[in-house]
C-alpha cells in the first residue's frame, strides 16, 4: 500500500511539473499596415500568455476584461513604464511603441497575474507581403532596452477614451493628469462596487457558517450520543455550507480554476483547491461513511464555511487597509479644486473683487489662460497662475514640502493647489490643465508607479514558483501522512493537505514591493520630491558621490552683464553678450546641505562653467571637497563618465549623482546614476532626472536619500515577513511538529493566519506614510573650506579617452590613496599619490608628476603658486 501511494506521488508530481513549467508556445500577433495587433482575454489571468511581437513594429493590444475585482484593474509593463487601467467587462486597446527584440514582461496591478511580449527579431512583413526590416519609420521608434534598463520611448501611463465601438483606447502619449484622473474616477468607482460586493458576501458566509462553526466546537467537547439524530446528522452542515462554497466563495474559485487552467496558479488556486477536497472528503463522507476507515468518517464543513469567510474578511480588511497605503495619484488629485471662482477686469481694477458674492463659480475645467479668477483665504488656489491683486501667506507644502507659509504679493508666481492662508486673492490664470505644475506632479507620480524596484526581481522569481511548489508539498504531505501517519490516517493526511495549500500566500510576496513602493512615492511627493521610478526610489540611498552644478543649483542663478576686465563662463556662446555670476547669490540652504551631506561621508564636488576664481569662491563658501571649472557645456557629461570611471576604479560601490537645473544639465542628468534635476529650472533637465526637487533647495537631496532609505526598510521588513511567514507557515501546516507535540494545525487556523499574512503587509506599508524624511538641518555645521580646483583644458582627445590614461585617480580628488608601491609620487596640483607611469614634466630640474592632463596644465601656468601652497 505504501508503495502504491509513493508512485502515484511520484507520477502525480511529474504531472504537475510538467503542466506548470512545460514549454508554451507564445500566439503571434497579425501584422497589418505596418503594425500589429492581438486580443488578450484577462479572467482569472492573460490568455494568451506570451505574446510574440516582431521587431521594429508599433502594437495595439487589445486587453478583453470578463471580470472585475481589484486584482486585474491594472495591466503593468514595468520595463516600459506603462500602466493602463483596465476597466471590469470592457475591452481596452493599450498601444505599445516599436520595441527591439527581447522579452517584456507584464502583469496585473497586484503583481499576481503575469504575462509576457516575446519579440523575435529578423524581416516582418506588411499586410501585402513586402519585407519592411528596413523601414526607418518604425525601426527609428524602437526602444533602447539598455538605457538605465527602462525603455525611454515608452513613457507615461495610459490614457483611457471610449471610441465609437465602445472600447477603450489607451494611447500612447505621455501620461497626463486627466489620464490619471480618469483612471483613478473608473478604479475608484470599481473598487467600491467591489467593496459592496464583498460585505454582501461576508455577511451571508457568516450568518451561514456560525451556526457549523459551533456546533463543531461543542461537539469536540461534549458527548453527543444523546442528542437529536438530526442535529448530529451533518445534511444540514451540508445544506448551510454549499452555498457559502459555491455562492459567496464564487469570485475565489472563479479566479482559482481558470488561473490554474492558465497554468499560472496563485493565492486563490491555493484556496479552490484545499475548500474543494475539504468539502469532497466531506460530502463523500456524509453520503457514504462506511466507505472510509473507522476514525475518517468526520465532516469538515466548519473548515470549509471558516476558510471561505476568513478568505472573504480578509480580502475586505485589505481593501479598506489598501485605502491608507495612499494611491499617491489619487491623494495628489484630490489636492486640485473642482470650480474656480471667475473674476472680470473690473471687479480687479475697482478693487470689487474683495467683496462677498463677487465672481461667480464656474468648472475648473472650463478655466483658460489669461482669465482672472478669486482664491479665497483658506481654500486651495485652482491653478498655476500669477497673483493680480493682494497679498497672502500661502501654504507651499504640497510642492515643497515645507510647512511653513510664504508671503506672496502682486507679480509673484503661485501654484494650483497650494493654499492662501490669510486673505484672498485675485490671480490671473498662465497654465491650466495637464500644463500645471500639480498635473505634471500627478503625471511622474503615475508614470513611477508603472515601474519596478530590482529588489522585486527575487520575489518575482520565487512566486513565479511558489505556487506549484505548495502543490507538490501538499500532494507529498499527503501521501507521506497516508502512508505512514498515525490513525486515522486518511483524516490527518486530508487536514495536514489541505492546511499546507491554505496557509501559504503567494500574495505576500508580490506585494511585499509595490505597496511600500506606493507608498514611499506618495511620502517624497508630499515632502516635495519627485522620483521617476522604483529603481531611482531603490538607488538613491547608495549615493556616495554628489556632483552639483553651480549656477541655479548652488546658486540663485543670478547674472549680471560682465564688467571690463572680468572673465565670462566658459559656457558663454560668443555671440551673446558676456554675463558674470560673479556675485550670483548662494541659496541660504546650500551650506547646511553640502555640509550633512558631508557628514554623511559623501563626496561634494562641482562642476562649473565659471571661471576658476569664481566658481572657487562658490566651491569654498559652501565646503564642496572638489571644483571643476571652466566646463564647456557639453563637457559635463564627459566629466560624470570619468568620475564614475575612477569611483569604480578606486572600488567604490556607492552611486554617483548629479545635481541641475539647466538645459546644458541634462546630458549629465542623464548620464549619472541618478540624475536630480531642480523643479525651479528647466523641463529637459527634470525629464532627463530620476529625481525633482520642487523647491530647488539642496537639502532635497538629503530628503530623497532619506526617502530612499525609509521605503527600502520598509521593503525589507515585508519581504522578511512574506518570506519568513510561508518558511515557518507551510512546514507547521505540514505537520512537522506533529511527532513532538502531538499537534496538529486545523485548516480554520490556517485560513485565519493566510488572510492576516496579507493585512499585516499592508499595514506596514501604510506605515511608511508617516515616515520623516524631510532633511533635518539642525545639526548641520557649515563651514568654509579650501577646495581642490581643476581647470578643464577642453582637451577632446582627454576627454574621450579617459580610461586609457595610466596612474589617474580622479574619484578621490586630493585625497590621497594607499600605495604600497615605493614608486609613488605626489600630484603637487592636487595632492594624489600617482605612479612612476604618470603625466611628467620638468622644472628648474625637477620632475614633477600628475594624475592627469588638467593637474600638468594648470601646474604650467603657475608652477610657483602650486609649489610655495
Amino acid at each position: 500500500m505504501t508503495v502504491a501511494i509513493i508512485v502515484v506521488a511520484v507520477l502525480l508530481s511529474a504531472v504537475i511539473l510538467w503542466y506548470f513549467f512545460g514549454s508554451r508556445s507564445g500566439s503571434a500577433a497579425q501584422v497589418h499596415d505596418g503594425a500589429q495587433t492581438i486580443d488578450v482575454t484577462v479572467q482569472g489571468g492573460y490568455s494568451p500568455a506570451v505574446i510574440e511581437l516582431q521587431e521594429g513594429l508599433p502594437t495595439s493590444i487589445t486587453f478583453d476584461r470578463k471580470e472585475t475585482g481589484e486584482c486585474t484593474s491594472h495591466v503593468v509593463f514595468s520595463d516600459l513604464g506603462i500602466d493602463a487601467h483596465l476597466p471590469g467587462n470592457q475591452r481596452t486597446v493599450v498601444e505599445l511603441p516599436a520595441l527591439k527584440a527581447g522579452d517584456y514582461p507584464f502583469a496585473c496591478g497586484m503583481n499576481m497575474v503575469h504575462g509576457s511580449l516575446h519579440v523575435v527579431s529578423g524581416k516582418h512583413a506588411n499586410a501585402s507581403g513586402a519585407t519592411e526590416s528596413d523601414s526607418a519609420s518604425h525601426t527609428s521608434s524602437a526602444v533602447d532596452a539598455d538605457n538605465h534598463g527602462t525603455h525611454p520611448d515608452a513613457t507615461g501611463t495610459h490614457a483611457s477614451t471610449v471610441n465609437a465601438s465602445g472600447t477603450t483606447r489607451a494611447s500612447d502619449a505621455t501620461a497626463s493628469a486627466s489620464d490619471a484622473t480618469e483612471s483613478v474616477v473608473e478604479s475608484t468607482t470599481e473598487k467600491s462596487a467591489e467593496t459592496k460586493d464583498l460585505k454582501r458576501r461576508v455577511t451571508v458566509s457568516a450568518i451561514l457558517t456560525i451556526p457549523v462553526f459551533v456546533y463543531a466546537m461543542v461537539a469536540m467537547s461534549v458527548d453527543t450520543s444523546a442528542w437529536p439524530s438530526w442535529l448530529t446528522n451533518p445534511l444540514w452542515q451540508f445544506l448551510l455550507t454549499t452555498p457559502v462554497m459555491f455562492l459567496c466563495g464564487w469570485p475565489i474559485h472563479q479566479v482559482g480554476w481558470l488561473a490554474l487552467a492558465h497554468r499560472s496558479p496563485e493565492m486563490n488556486s491555493l484556496v479552490t483547491l484545499g475548500t474543494f477536497a475539504a468539502y469532497l472528503y466531506s460530502t463523500a463522507v456524509m453520503i457514504a461513511p462506511q466507505a472510509f476507515p473507522e476514525g475518517s468518517r468526520e465532516p469538515y464543513f466548519e473548515s470549509v464555511g471558516v476558510v471561505i469567510t476568513l478568505v472573504l474578511v480578509g480580502r475586505l480588511l485589505e481593501a479598506k487597509a489598501r485605502e491608507g497605503t495612499g494611491n499617491a495619484v489619487n491623494a495628489l488629485i484630490g489636492l486640485r479644486p473642482n470650480t474656480a471662482v471667475l473674476l472680470n477686469a473690473s471687479e480687479v481694477e475697482s478693487g470689487a473683487w474683495g467683496n462677498p458674492g463677487a465672481g461667480h463659480s464656474v468648472p475648473i475645467d472650463s478655466l483658460k489662460p489669461g482669465q482672472l479668477f478669486l482664491a479665497k483665504a483658506g481654500d486651495r488656489i485652482p491653478t498655476d497662475g500669477v497673483i493680480a491683486a493682494g497679498t497672502a501667506n500661502i501654504d507651499e507644502s504640497m510642492i515643497t514640502g515645507e510647512s511653513r507659509p510664504v508671503q506672496r504679493t502682486v507679480g509673484d508666481a503661485v501654484t494650483g493647489a497650494t493654499m492662501a492662508m490669510n486673505a484672498p486673492l485675485a490671480v490671473k490664470a498662465t497654465k491650466v490643465g495637464d500644463d500645471t505644475v500639480l498635473a505634471g506632479i500627478v503625471a511622474m507620480v503615475a508614470k513611477a508607479q508603472a515601474t519596478k524596484a530590482p529588489v522585486q526581481q527575487l520575489a518575482d522569481k520565487i512566486a513565479a514558483i511558489f505556487v506549484p511548489a505548495v502543490i507538490l508539498i501538499s500532494v507529498w504531505t499527503f501521501a507521506i501522512w497516508l502512508s505512514i501517519g498515525p490513525q486515522p490516517r486518511l483524516a490527518h493526511a486530508l487536514v495536514a493537505g489541505v492546511c499546507v495549500l491554505i496557509i501559504a500566500c503567494p500574495c505576500a510576496l508580490g506585494l511585499a514591493t509595490p505597496l511600500s513602493v506606493t507608498a514611499g512615492l506618495g511620502l517624497g511627493a508630499r515632502n516635495g520630491v519627485l522620483v521617476t521610478s522604483a529603481s531611482a526610489l531603490q538607488r538613491a540611498k547608495d549615493i556616495t558621490t554628489v556632483v552639483f552644478d553651480k549656477t541655479g543649483t548652488v546658486t540663485e542663478g543670478v547674472a549680471h552683464l560682465a564688467k571690463q576686465g572680468q572673465a565670462a563662463p566658459a559656457s558663454t556662446p560668443s555671440s551673446m553678450p558676456a554675463v558674470s555670476y560673479a556675485d550670483d547669490p548662494i541659496k541660504p540652504d546650500s551650506p547646511k546641505a553640502i555640509a550633512a551631506l558631508k557628514a554623511r561621508g559623501v563626496t561634494t564636488i562641482m562642476l562649473s562653467g565659471d571661471t576658476e576664481a569664481t566658481a572657487k569662491a562658490v566651491a569654498s563658501e559652501v565646503g564642496i571637497d572638489t571644483v571643476i571649472c571652466n566646463v564647456l557645456p557639453d563637457g559635463k557629461a564627459k566629466w560624470i563618465e570619468r568620475i564614475q570611471t575612477e569611483a569604480e576604479n578606486a572600488g567604490h560601490h556607492g552611486l554617483v549623482a548629479m545635481v541641475g537645473d539647466g538645459i546644458n544639465d541634462a546630458p549629465a542628468l542623464a548620464t549619472a546614476d541618478i540624475g536630480i534635476a531642480m523643479g525651479t529650472g528647466t523641463d529637459v533637465a527634470m525629464q532627463s532626472a530620476d529625481v525633482t526637487i520642487m523647491d530647488g533647495s539642496l537639502t532635497g537631496v538629503l530628503t530623497a536619500m532619506n526617502l530612499s532609505n525609509a521605503t527600502m526598510h520598509n521593503i525589507r521588513e515585508n519581504l522578511v515577513f512574506a518570506f519568513a511567514y510561508n518558511m515557518i507557515g507551510i512546514p507547521l501546516a505540514a505537520g512537522v511538529l506533529y511527532p513532538l507535540t502531538g499537534w496538529l494545525l486545523s485548516p480554520m487556523i490556517a485560513g485565519a493566519a493566510m488572510a492576516m499574512s496579507s493585512i499585516c503587509l499592508v499595514l506596514n506599508a501604510n506605515r511608511l506614510r508617516n515616515a520623516h524624511v524631510a532633511a533635518d538641518m539642525q545639526h548641520a555645521m557649515p563651514q568654509h573650506s579650501e577646495p581642490t580646483v581643476i581647470v578643464d583644458s577642453h582637451d577632446d582627445a582627454h576627454n574621450n579617452s579617459h580610461n586609457t590614461l595610466k596612474g589617474t585617480d580622479m574619484f578621490h580628488f586630493g585625497k590621497k590613496k594607499d600605495d604600497s608601491s615605493s614608486a609613488t609620487f605626489t600630484d603637487p596640483v592636487c595632492g594624489m599619490t600617482v605612479g612612476a607611469d604618470s603625466l611628467s614634466w620638468e622644472y628648474n630640474g625637477t620632475t614633477y608628476h600628475f594624475c592627469n592632463p588638467n593637474c600638468l596644465d594648470s601646474f604650467k601656468k603657475d608652477p610657483a603658486k602650486f609649489l610655495n601652497a
